[in-house]
């Protein structure tokens, strides 16, 4: 190869002028050679002596925006859109760089152009479906997912994402139809088997799931997702020894994969055997000593057994070995959290945030510890910070509606937050409990009450839980139902900030 460069190098510098394809070909030729550095040295010249030729500005773009010099990327954009303002792939560009650097409005603006001006260009669309994603517009991202797929039926990526997303929603079948129209055009791409798999998973049809993910083990014998996901499907039949054995004929194949270790640990803890959920662990240990991975498992399993300060030691090992395995600070600083070190705990997550800006984990539980310390104002940056990378994060936004409620903030963002929280998670009670109480603040009754009943019930011992559904059982005229709630919440032991007035209301009813 190294020949070869050299002989097209001689042959374009000596003969090429300097604004053509040859020039471009050269740099690409860098790029396949690994040599990105003389890449951009070649196109950075054919820029500066040809200027005027634009196929230059667009591959300095692309080199820039692969290695995520987006800075650098949206000033060779500009440079092309000022010589050439309406041209379609120089849009495109500039509408990938403002997505990388998460200015989804702008992205979404400079996609909408593309396919303005080409009504046919599925990767525009998808890309259109990206940012429309990362500025929480749900249902247009699958608007144009399906319009992308319409376009390139062949094109996996539209096809795979919104498949995700109808599983994410609890709509399966629409997501089967798609993805058996991708394999009917592709039968090779072994994501949309895994896709398949998990839409049939989600509509409790393990058979089916099993089926689609053997697929996968035929296509590539040696990867051991395959058996790991048969596994995954057999163990969703209640087949639990076949399903152990897929588990470990993909370790046999992979020893350092965690997730099927963690599954023959799940079975052993499932079965009342901790001692063997720990001896599988270290097993797999002594046969992938530097992987952080299990380290982090065996970390996770000493917590099942409460024995907090063998998980702390496996932590620590993880982040010995893989100091950028955010996860394990994140678990560090639970533990610390709930032995009330709360201070540790803050050490922990923020450095999980200085390894990973964007870890909503992380800034989520930084901002509950301040919640919970009481600096609302410091809770709320966290939480926005939380959303802006991702708006429908739901932690954040159902903690954020709360803190609005409660301190004054902007109702109606509050509102929104807590219905866009409902509509992820349509079945947690603790944001049917934030969704409601929200709702009786607004004088919206019957529609609180029923979210409240509906947290009391998953929540019984949790005595605000419990207050907030006495209230608003009260502004519907069901006082047997407040007398009941209100007993509830002044027995329990845990103190709340409404216990006296609980008390105080129980009272009235004697």
């Amino acid at each position: 190869m190294a020949g070869l460069l050299r002989w097209v190098r001689e042959k374009v510098e000596g003969v090429a002028p300097v604004g053509s394809p040859a020039r471009i070909s050269l740099a690409d030729l860098y790029l396949i050679t690994h040599k990105p550095d003389e890449a951009k040295r070649t196109l950075a010249e054919i820029t500066q002596k040809a200027p005027d030729y634009l196929p230059a500005w667009r591959r300095l773009a692309e080199v820039a925006l692969r290695e995520g010099n987006y800075d650098e990327a949206l000033k060779a954009v500009q440079a092309l859109l000022k010589k050439s303002p309406a041209d379609l792939e120089g849009h495109f560009l500039l509408g990938r760089v403002r997505l990388a650097k998460r200015e989804a409005t702008e992205a979404i603006q400079e996609f909408q152009q593309v396919v303005k001006l080409e009504p046919r260009h599925a990767p525009a669309r998808y890309q259109l479906a990206l940012a429309q994603l990362q500025a929480g517009n749900l249902q247009q991202a699958k608007a144009d997912l399906k319009e992308a797929t319409r376009l390139a039926p062949n094109f996996a990526e539209p096809a795979l994402l919104l498949s995700e997303l109808n599983i994410h929603s609890g709509a399966p079948q629409p997501a089967i139809e798609d993805l058996e129209k991708l394999i009917a055009n592709r039968p090779t791409v072994i994501p949309a088997y895994v896709h398949l798999g998990a839409a049939y998973l989600v509509k409790r049809d393990p058979a089916k799931a099993t089926e689609a993910y053997r697929k996968i083990i035929e296509l590539a014998p040696k990867n051991p997702l395959g058996h790991y996901l048969v596994g995954l499907g057999l163990q969703a039949q209640r087949k639990v020894t076949e399903a152990k054995k897929e588990f470990e004929t993909a370790l046999a194949l992979a020893p350092g994969y965690v997730e099927p270790v963690a599954q023959l640990a799940q079975i052993a803890l499932a079965e009342k055997r901790p001692d063997a959920a720990l001896a599988r662990v270290k097993q797999q240990i002594a046969l992938a000593p530097k992987s952080a991975g299990l380290q982090h498992l065996l970390g996770i399993i000493y917590l099942t057994r409460r024995e907090n300060n063998l998980a702390e030691a496996a932590f620590l090992k993880a982040i010995e070995m893989e100091p950028r395995f955010v996860d394990t600070y994140v678990r560090l600083g639970e533990i610390y959290a709930a032995s009330g070190k709360d201070d540790q705990a803050v050490e922990k997550f923020s450095e999980a945030v200085k390894v990973e800006p964007s870890n909503l984990a992380a800034l989520t539980l930084l901002g509950v510890i301040a919640q919970r310390k009481g600096d609302a104002a410091k809770a709320q940056r966290l939480y926005e910070a939380a959303l802006a990378v991702n708006p429908r994060f739901v932690p954040a936004a159902n903690n954020l509606a709360w803190l609005l409620t409660e301190h004054g903030g902007d109702k109606e963002r509050a509102l929104r937050l807590a219905e866009t929280a409902k509509e992820a998670a349509p079945n947690d009670p603790g944001i049917s409990d934030t969704l409601g109480w929200i709702l009786y603040k607004r004088g919206v009754y019957q529609r609180a009450v029923g979210l409240l009943r509906e947290s009391a019930a998953k929540l019984p011992q949790n005595p605000t839980v419990q207050y907030h559904l006495a209230m608003a059982s009260q502004k519907v005229g069901d006082v047997e139902g407040a007398r009941k709630a209100f007993e509830r919440a002044v027995s329990s032991p845990a103190s709340f900030p409404e216990k006296e007035e609980a008390r105080k209301a129980l009272a009235a009813f004697k």
